[in-house]
């Protein structure tokens, strides 16, 4: 079940129109600094879904994922932040709040979802390579434990 949820959050995200704008859609890279400092820079500007720990309780279960918003900008981490139009990629703020309209109150996996917050990923490392990161926190209800 996991699984499928995973695969229909990014199917959302790649089948809409911030999904056109993007370079990558998938689940969570490896998690290891240089690799995903690598990752993110070669990819941006991307999503990547990530689940989070989640209660479970009378066999339903709060689901919760992060949807982690990567832009870049050659010229600084500002643009990065802000996106600068004229053609050059989207900014975080854009797929921060493009993500956030996409997943509020939406049916995806026979679920709704909600957005529960927005949270900026600020690390030296990722500002020194002119990547800005932001994280949409999504939640929802489902059923467990079926067989």
């Amino acid at each position: 079940m996991l699984a499928e949820i995973e695969t229909a959050l990014i199917a959302h995200i790649k089948n809409s129109a911030l999904g056109a704008k993007l370079r990558d859609v998938a689940g969570l890279p490896d998690l290891s600094g240089d690799s995903l400092l690598k990752r993110f820079t070669t990819d941006a500007p991307a999503i990547y879904v990530a689940p989070a720990s989640f209660p479970v309780e009378s066999r339903c279960a709060k689901l919760r994922f992060g949807l982690a918003c990567v832009a870049r900008n050659r010229r600084s981490p500002t643009a990065a932040r802000l996106g600068s139009g004229a053609g050059d990629p989207v900014g975080l703020y854009e797929m921060l709040e493009s993500a956030a309209a996409l997943f509020e109150d939406a049916q995806i996996s026979k679920s709704m979802w909600k957005v529960l917050g927005i949270d900026f990923l600020n690390d030296d490392l990722f500002y020194r390579a002119g990547v800005a990161v932001g994280a949409v926190q999504i939640e929802s209800r489902v059923k467990m434990f079926t067989v």
